[in-house]
């Protein structure tokens, strides 16, 4: 079984799953890219390839094109050898992605929760469907290489714990998730924030191999992931939201933190309707509405206030987005969130900001997230995968 070869983490396994991994971040390659890459003798080389073939983990895809010789011959990934499942947490959804080992969605569950909704409720729904779905699919526990996680933070990521997010019920602090699931599915679990593995998705999907990636989300909180070259740059905390506390206005507004001027407190949903609710002097109260459908029906009528009340908001997190750019240095930079997809003035706002602000241009790519709302989801079944090949014995 391809779960047991790539948990086999013993020095004699680790050159064949290397070239497992080669094979598999490039869709199909030759067996001459293999020998230029690894180094190793033919007849080492052609080995290893024949028993991946013949355990039924990749497969010949035909000959290439010759360059004055023979033509070559080029191997490609077994898609259905195993399944992975990745799963994102946020604030308002619950969203849950079956995949073949190749990352190709078979089937995608999404529920809604309500803010109040515990871990105790919420955890046992998501189980009952995934057994449902891998029960349709016909996919055994030794079939499925693992179950990734992406969510809303801060998290302790050994522990497999949601330690105290800003965004969920009180129920949520030190809510045990990997345990939990653990319980009814006895496989390998990851748990990171949503920004590491959306970051994750746009790397191994786009083959961006020579990359660093800054992946940003805004939404109820600001959300920030760093891969350089696919390597996570996670702080110890696990917080992804800590790059909505960077302090943009040392005597601004006041933020849920505690401190005054945070990112956070200019550029959420519910902190432009709190501003929306005060420069409006609307009577209903901003715990009535939700957040990002008031702005965006408010936004569809062209209300003038709201539309200036946003476009400062793409401002300063444009500032914000440079500020941690001048300091990581990212070949690329994607933005994900509702407003950043649905309203393109924000966007271009946010953008321009960025370009004004940064001190080195000529190197960077700023874009929206290329996989939208699945980036969280899809990522957290990468990483998942990624991890057997950085586990120890």
């Amino acid at each position: 079984m391809l779960k047991e070869f790539l948990l086999d983490s013993s020095e004699k396994n680790n050159i064949k799953k290397q070239i497992y991994k080669y094979i598999h971040m490039r869709r199909r390659t030759s067996k001459i890219e293999m020998l230029q890459a690894f180094h190793l003798p033919q007849t080492t080389l052609t080995r290893i390839i024949y028993e991946l073939q013949d355990k039924g983990y990749i497969y010949n895809d035909g000959k290439g094109v010759p360059s004055g010789g023979r033509p070559p011959t080029y191997y490609a990934i077994v898609p259905n050898a195993a399944y992975v499942i990745g799963i994102d947490i946020s604030r308002t959804h619950v969203t849950a992605i079956l995949t073949n080992i190749l990352f190709e969605e078979l089937e995608k569950i999404q529920f809604k929760f309500h803010v109040t909704d515990t871990p105790e409720k919420v955890i046992p729904k998501l189980v009952s469907y995934l057994k449902k779905v891998l029960n349709k699919h016909k996919i055994k526990d030794e079939a499925l290489l693992g179950i990734g996680i992406g969510s809303v933070g801060p998290l302790d990521r050994e522990k497999g714990i949601i330690l105290n997010p800003d965004s969920l019920a009180r129920e949520w602090h030190n809510a045990p998730i990997v345990q939990m699931l653990n319980e009814e599915f006895p496989v390998p679990i990851t748990l990171n924030n949503g920004a590491t593995t959306a970051a994750y998705a746009e790397y191994y999907l786009n083959s961006l191999l020579d990359e660093s990636i800054l992946y940003c989300i805004n939404g109820y909180g600001v959300r920030t992931g760093f891969l350089e070259r696919g390597m996570p740059g996670n702080n110890k905390a696990g917080d992804s939201s800590a790059a909505g506390h960077i302090v943009i206005d040392i005597n601004g507004r006041d933020c849920i933190c505690g401190k005054k001027g945070c990112l956070a407190a200019y550029t959420t949903y519910q902190a432009l309707l709190e501003e929306i609710v005060e420069k409006k002097a609307v009577s209903f109260s901003k715990d009535q509405v939700n957040a990002i459908d008031f702005i965006k029906e408010s936004l569809e009528n062209n209300d003038p206030t709201v539309k200036e009340l946003v476009l400062r908001s793409a401002y300063y997190y444009g500032i914000g987005i440079s500020n941690m750019i001048n300091i990581l240095h990212p070949t690329k930079v994607f933005l994900h969130g509702k407003l950043i997809y649905q309203y393109p003035a924000y966007y271009q706002e946010v953008k321009k900001t960025i370009e004004e602000n940064i001190y080195i241009k000529s190197t960077i790519t700023i874009q929206k997230g290329t996989i939208g709302e699945k980036s969280v989801a899809l990522g957290g079944a990468i990483e998942i995968y990624n991890a057997h090949f950085n586990w120890q014995a």
